[in-house]
């Protein structure tokens, strides 16, 4: 494989022996605005308003915010498996959500079994 591609999270992923937490948005504001539609791509701005707030995309645009998030859940499958392992991943519209506790407990916070990741 090329070098390069080892800083990949799916590929370093592969490797971890430790015990590992991922902790992470199956899309976000900073991903759609810099992968998914950045502004080079998106010369008839046709993606501004969805960037701005997830509420104002329309259906292709969360067909396509989908399908980001199954590339991303596809790539951690094998990690699924992982006796050492776990995950939180969710659909929040937030980049840097750990560091904001409002983002972990407010009543619409994601939650698993009525827990969030912070307890």
């Amino acid at each position: 494989m090329e070098p390069s591609q080892c800083f990949f999270a799916h590929e370093i992923i592969k490797n971890i022996d430790t015990p590992l937490f991922i902790l992470n948005p199956a899309y976000d504001v900073w991903q759609i605005q810099h992968i998914l539609a950045p502004e080079s791509s998106d010369t008839q701005q046709s993606w501004q308003r969805c960037k701005l707030n997830i509420h104002n995309c329309d259906s292709n645009q969360i067909e396509s915010l989908q399908g980001f998030r199954v590339a991303l859940l596809n790539s951690l499958s094998d990690f699924q498996h992982n006796r050492n392992g776990g995950m939180f991943i969710d659909s929040c519209f937030i980049h840097c959500q750990t560091i904001s506790n409002i983002t972990w407990h407010s009543p619409n916070s994601p939650k698993i079994n009525n827990k969030t990741y912070k307890l």
